[in-house]
């Protein structure tokens, strides 16, 4: 009688034990279906936040091959935009990762995307009208989704926003805006890293100051120490600041400020120049000093926040936003 109770009580309690397991693979399976979901929906919200604030969410996987387009094209024909470039290509392909395209299609869409006279990007409306009436087109089916690797790829769609068509839009014009501004070098040199690109810079440093230094808020262009650089506008110097009497990168001075100058342009805007050198401004050269497109405003180094020699460019709002600098440079500007 007691070996029956014992065997009941076994077969009862490996009754539970199966159900209790069965209950947690349950529950394991429906948490991984909506932590999966949840996650992705997590991203597309990431995906739209970063979209609204004009970055591109996971740009670094774009970076290398963009800037050896740039570095192609930008003088001799032009600037066309990561944000148009991804547009155009996911547009044009029916792709949702145009990393998976060929560097051949990467600079045909850049080029795609320029008047080489004006040197300008082609407006959006133009773009779109002629992408709407393109009948040799795939149809475009691709959503915000992840690529091969896992990482969340945003669709950019800049023929409609806010519900509203730009291709039939009034309120967007096929006219070729005034750009004011001038290109600061006059000597040749290579961008190394783009506005707003998320990158992995190892200066040693941790936390936000580190995520600061990765977060890319202007343009880097590489050039020998001792390159003069210009004033892009008209306007006014709101701030020198010299620190650093050495031309060293930071790992080897240790100085996190570093020399740069600020000017004040005239229509609002507000443009700095870092890592340069120490007094290489005009002599006499102050806060307050009136200064002009194409007027020399100092020579180049690696001072502060530096790995080497360049030339840190970026633009600002009067609010303090950052934007790229290089939609706002007439680059069929010549000197006289």
């Amino acid at each position: 009688m007691n070996a029956l109770k014992k065997l009941l009580t076994i077969k009862v309690g490996g009754t539970i034990l199966a159900i209790v397991m069965l209950f947690v693979v349950i529950i394991a399976i429906i948490s991984a279906i909506t932590g999966v979901a949840m996650g992705y929906e997590e991203s597309i919200r990431q995906a739209q936040a970063v979209r609204g604030s004009n970055t591109i969410i996971n740009n670094q996987i774009y970076a290398d091959r963009y800037r050896s387009i740039l570095n192609k094209h930008l003088t001799t024909k032009g600037y066309v935009s990561l944000e148009r470039l991804i547009f155009y290509l996911q547009r044009t392909h029916n792709v949702l990762d145009i990393t998976t395209l060929s560097n051949e299609e990467w600079e045909d869409a850049y080029l795609s995307n320029l008047n080489t006279k004006e040197k300008q990007m082609i407006p959006i409306k133009t773009i779109c009208k002629d992408l709407k009436k393109d009948t040799t087109l795939p149809k475009f089916t691709v959503e915000t989704g992840f690529n091969d690797s896992g990482l969340i790829i945003d669709v950019i769609d800049l023929c409609n926003v806010d519900g509203v068509d730009i291709a039939t839009s009034n309120d967007y014009s096929e006219s070729y805006p005034y750009l004011p501004f001038v290109f600061p070098l006059q000597n040749n040199f290579v961008v190394t890293s783009m506005v707003f690109e998320s990158r992995n810079v190892d200066l040693g440093l941790s936390g936000e100051a580190q995520e600061n230094v990765n977060f890319h808020e202007g343009w880097d262009f590489a050039v020998p120490i001792g390159t003069n650089f210009y004033s892009m506008c008209n306007g006014h110097v709101s701030n020198i600041v010299n620190t650093q009497f050495n031309d060293l990168s930071y790992k080897q001075s240790g100085n996190s400020v570093g020399n740069y100058i600020s000017v004040n342009c005239s229509n609002g805007l507000k443009v700095s120049y870092l890592h340069i050198q120490a007094n290489s401004s005009p002599f006499g050269m102050k806060v307050g000093s009136l200064v002009r497109e194409g007027d020399l405003l100092g020579r180049t180094s690696t001072t502060g926040l530096s790995t080497g020699p360049h030339l840190h460019l970026s633009l600002q709002n009067s609010d303090g936003t950052y934007l790229d600098a290089l939609e706002y440079v007439n680059f069929n500007y010549k000197k006289g």
